[in-house]
């Protein structure tokens, strides 16, 4: 009588492990869901903030080659000399 109490023991721990197992793997999932939609958030928040800025440099360097279109084009002349020289070689 011993013998068949123990496999149906075993079966009900058998059970009671596999629920708490995937009640723990619920866990896991539902936490890295919820670290994952944070991690999104702040970085689109940062990408925000580097277009944005990018932009500012944008509107910057163009007003610059407006106030100084000469500078400008000596300066773009020299770079583009310098990169020619060093590919070159």
């Amino acid at each position: 009588m011993s013998d068949t109490t123990q496999p149906n023991g075993n079966q009900d721990h058998f059970e009671a492990s596999k629920a708490h197992a995937r009640a723990a793997a619920t866990e896991m999932r539902d936490a890295a869901e919820e670290a994952a939609r944070e991690f999104r958030e702040r970085a689109g928040g940062i990408a925000g903030e580097w277009k944005e800025k990018a932009q500012g440099v944008q509107k910057e360097i163009e007003d610059y080659v407006r106030e100084h279109p000469t500078k400008s084009i000596l300066g773009a002349l020299g770079v583009g000399f310098v990169i020619g020289l060093i590919f070159r070689r």
